[in-house]
């Protein structure tokens, strides 16, 4: 057995790292070799180097809820300041309650608003003598409403049923009320 000082070792060392390094002749003759003039892209038909790839797909966000296209959003339109005021309004919540609920405490409805049959809406409208002054738009999830003067677009919190609703002209203190039927999940599937 040979040690590591022992001269054949060392000599196969040198052979070896002989064959690994190059002349000078040898680099200077690599640069001059021409590259081949066939190569795995110019072998079959020509017309299949036209193809085109289809674009690859954006990632989709893990965390997106909705789908571009699945959002459709009524009230873009609204969105562009035209110098008209935001009237100022309130939201309020109305129950029909009977004596059961409100003597004896014996009915299942609560005073929160997941107990109300009811939304009111009420637009105060300072400067409009009548309601066939205003245009009123009423959708199951937002209203719209366009006066000369004033023009609201809002969303409403509960879903409503915009074919029931009615709507109330005040007057004397220059205000309407829209008094809407909430709909809840559990009605809307007829259970």
């Amino acid at each position: 057995m040979e040690t590591l000082g022992s001269g054949s070792f060392i000599k196969e060392y040198e052979q070896l790292s002989a064959l690994i390094q190059c002349s000078e002749d040898e680099n200077a003759s690599r640069d001059q070799v021409s590259k081949p003039s066939s190569t795995p892209a110019s072998i079959g038909p020509k017309d299949l180097l036209d193809v085109t790839v289809a674009r690859p797909k954006a990632l989709k966000d893990p965390n997106q809820i909705w789908e571009d296209h699945e959002v459709t959003d009524a009230m873009d339109d609204d969105d562009v300041e035209d110098g008209r005021e935001v009237p100022g309004y309130t939201f309020l919540y109305k129950q029909s309650v009977g004596t059961s609920e409100t003597m004896l405490g014996m009915g299942d409805k609560d005073p929160s608003s997941n107990s109300c049959e009811d939304l009111v809406l009420r637009v105060e409208l300072p400067g409009i003598n009548s309601a066939s002054e205003v245009d009123l738009d009423v959708k199951p999830t937002f209203v719209k409403l366009s006066s000369s003067k004033y023009k609201l677009s809002v969303y409403l919190p509960h879903t409503v049923d915009a074919d029931r609703g009615k709507a109330q002209w005040d007057s004397s203190k220059h205000l309407l009320s829209l008094t809407l039927r909430i709909i809840r999940w559990h009605e809307q599937d007829g259970s």
